[in-house]
């Protein structure tokens, strides 16, 4: 019933906006050329649905019980968290708008039973962004906002903690750094890289994959880079190597992903 009604939540949000609509038409366009005009409006379609049915999940998370999420979500490897932290060097986990984002950052605490620094963006409504942190932080994670996340995400992951963070949307023009993505420079966040390089600190990455029955698999992996020095060239080998991953799961499942983003805004 969820999976349906976000469908509908997803058909609605398409019709709000053409002009969103058309940017994620160009994005699959430029991002699958040898695809047909059908097949771009399908995946453009079904992201939406993706968009309808995160809202409806998340929606449902108050009245979701510990064993409710167990059943809905499935780790593969959830020790491999459990074992980086023990390291007591502080943990960063990445991932992006794909799958349910909202669900694996809330499932991460709570069945870790391990605090998560979640650097979200707020709301423009202010009272929706109060009840979505409510739903985010149910489970013992912690939220702060993108704007003013830098001294206190060092101080969390430096004493030891998990930060998570998603790495997916257009960066800032003149500061951060261009990677290939599809085939096209995209400005991307450096900060993940260069945390991680200056203070040693271990990423790792996962996505919840929806499942036909509707629940979600996710296998994490670490991001190795004890090959990498904290200089400019270790930062942006490090960038490409996370978005590298984040494009190999969007081509396996494109309609998972968030398409609306102006993902390629500054080039």
């Amino acid at each position: 019933m969820r999976y349906n009604f976000g469908c509908l939540i997803g058909n609605g949000m398409k019709l709000l906006s053409k002009t969103r609509y058309n940017i994620t038409l160009e994005n699959l366009k430029n991002a699958f050329p040898e695809n047909s005009l059908g097949w771009i409006k399908d995946k453009a379609n079904k992201s939406y649905h993706n968009l309808g049915i995160v809202l409806a999940e998340v929606l449902a998370l108050k009245n979701l019980t510990g064993k409710d999420i167990e059943n809905y979500i499935n780790y593969k490897n959830l020790n491999l968290i459990k074992d980086v932290y023990s390291r007591g060097k502080g943990v960063i986990l990445l991932s992006a708008h794909y799958g349910n984002w909202e669900f694996l950052a809330y499932s991460c605490g709570l069945f870790t039973k391990l605090p998560v620094l979640i650097v979200v963006k707020p709301q423009q409504n202010v009272y929706s962004d109060k009840i979505l942190n409510e739903y985010r932080t149910k489970a013992g994670n912690k939220v702060i906002s993108m704007y003013q996340a830098a001294r206190a995400l060092v101080n969390n992951i430096r004493g030891g903690g998990m930060v998570a963070m998603l790495v997916d949307q257009s960066a800032t023009q003149d500061k951060d750094i261009y990677v290939d993505f599809f085939g096209r420079k995209a400005a991307t966040y450096k900060s993940p890289a260069e945390i991680a390089l200056k203070f040693n600190i271990p990423i790792i990455m996962g996505f919840a994959v929806r499942n036909p029955n509707r629940t979600y698999n996710v296998d994490l992996i670490e991001l190795k880079h004890d090959d990498l020095k904290y200089s400019e060239e270790g930062i942006k080998e490090l960038t490409e190597r996370h978005v590298k991953i984040l494009e190999d799961m969007i081509r396996e499942k494109p309609e998972l992903w968030a398409w609306q983003h102006k993902r390629w805004k500054h080039s």
